[in-house]
């Protein structure tokens, strides 16, 4: 069995604030909460040994602020930028890391979580609040049995999502 880990990427600067999509940076609220998504999975016993991070700037500044404190190795993928959960499910599968992290974008990376917590068959209200979307610097992990996507034989391992007011 292995692990994935789905991390959105933090709280952006809006659009206008940069040269284009690609290049948006993260907010000061984003490198806080990134780095608080980072110590929940540490918390969660969560040990990720591969990221696997788009290349825009926000998804990669996640990955900088939130997984510093786990050793393990990153690489950037063209693919994961805006990907769909078949993309990002197919890096996932393509990989031969035990726990892997994927750090990207919605809406490919919640509707991901959300196939995968159907089949886990997970009634929680932490199952329910995942359903559907994932907010900025919000992770889901499962365990994975398999590598089809749509008989992954799920089961949530733990989710965190930063308290906003």
């Amino acid at each position: 069995m292995r692990t994935l880990i789905l991390l959105r990427h933090a709280k952006a600067v809006r659009a206008h604030e940069a040269p284009d999509d690609k290049s948006r940076a993260l907010t000061g609220r984003g490198r806080r909460e990134a780095a608080e998504a980072g110590a929940a999975m540490a918390a969660a016993r969560l040990k990720p040994g591969l990221a696997l991070v788009s290349t825009a700037a926000r998804t990669r500044e996640t990955a900088a602020c939130g997984l510093g404190a786990f050793k393990l190795e990153q690489r950037f993928e063209e693919a994961l930028y805006h990907a769909a959960p078949e993309g990002i499910w197919d890096a996932f599968t393509a990989s031969d890391a035990e726990s892997v992290v994927i750090v990207g974008h919605n809406p490919g990376i919640g509707e991901l979580a959300s196939i995968l917590v159907h089949q886990a068959h997970d009634g929680s209200k932490l199952a329910r609040d995942l359903s559907g979307r994932l907010p900025t610097s919000s992770f889901s992990a499962f365990e994975v049995r398999g590598d089809q996507m749509l008989a992954a034989g799920s089961r949530l391992l733990a989710a965190w999502k930063p308290e906003r007011e």
